[in-house]
């Protein structure tokens, strides 16, 4: 679906990546990392400085006209209503620049308006609304004439909880119909909840593109395990525990779930004491992406 050759842009060097269609990617990133940058280079608003970039099998810049029709683009410093029209009006002209038929559009309408709940002020102009309301609307408006490509730059700033559930069940909706999305976030929680790849930039290289569960596993921290036992400390013999501490019956430990699952070490500890409870945590995606980082970086 988009295919990054060898790009190069501002502080983007030699970055390849292919996403494939039906795909959810999270391009995370410090600030200034280059997020905004690949984003606007696979819809065409930006050419490399060397490399290509081919969205829908088209080289983006020259079919950037060609290409608009099928992608819903939001980003954070390009507004997508005129200031002074209402919502409703906004949305009709959307109407014609897609050529979309009246039925499709007002289903189409009246269906993302009710799950994201612009309808209650869509005789206001976007001015006079807030963060929160004019994002819902916006929303509204790049998924209107269900785009093939979908790319949104920090689409959950200002959205409450409702909203962000509601944006999370329409993504999802959308790929399962064949959509690819590409989103730009410093919300991890978001990332991890939608995403099935990850692309990590870090001054301006690519330096992870897989799949979520293989970050997980490469990079996360060590999982940690906490349990509470009756009776004798058990010992671990020679397992491959990174460490621990025993504070009274309450024991917590580290470990590489690579070379050691919870499971097995649970099986040589049980038969020692008794085990009253047991709680494992493992690394979230934060975290991960710190190590990442530092990895990166050395």
């Amino acid at each position: 679906m988009v295919i990054f050759q060898n790009v190069s842009k501002f502080i983007l060097s030699n970055v390849n990546v292919h996403i494939p269609k039906g795909s959810i990617v999270g391009i995370i990133g410090a600030s200034g990392a280059g997020k905004t940058t690949l984003l606007k280079l696979a819809c065409g608003l930006l050419e490399p400085r060397e490399g290509m970039v081919y969205t829908m099998r088209k080289p983006a810049v020259k079919a950037k006209r060609e290409i608009a029709a099928e992608i819903g683009v939001l980003f954070a410093d390009i507004p997508v209503f005129q200031a002074e029209s209402t919502l409703e009006n906004s949305f009709s002209e959307r109407k014609w620049a897609y050529g979309m038929k009246e039925e499709e559009f007002q289903a189409a309408y009246e269906s993302l308006g009710r799950r994201l709940g612009y309808l209650d002020y869509q005789d206001v102009s976007p001015k006079a609304l807030s963060l929160g309301q004019r994002r819902r609307a916006e929303l509204g408006a790049v998924l209107l004439h269900s785009p093939k490509l979908i790319i949104l730059d920090e689409p959950g700033i200002g959205l409450d909880r409702n909203a962000r559930t509601a944006l999370r069940e329409l993504l999802e909706e959308r790929k399962r119909e064949g959509a690819t999305i590409l989103i730009s976030s410093h919300d991890m929680e978001e990332i991890s909840a939608l995403c099935d790849r990850i692309l990590l930039l870090d001054g301006g290289h690519s330096i992870f593109y897989g799949a979520r569960e293989l970050l997980l596993k490469k990079y996360a921290p060590m999982d940690v395990c906490e349990l509470v036992f009756e009776g004798k400390c058990p010992d671990f013999g020679d397992l491959p525990i990174e460490n621990y501490c025993i504070d009274h019956e309450h024991l917590t430990f580290s470990y590489d779930s690579n070379h050691i699952s919870a499971a097995e070490i649970l099986a040589h500890i049980v038969p020692q004491t008794k085990i009253l409870s047991v709680q494992v945590k493992k690394a979230g995606l934060a975290d991960t992406i710190k190590n990442i980082v530092r990895e990166g970086k050395t």
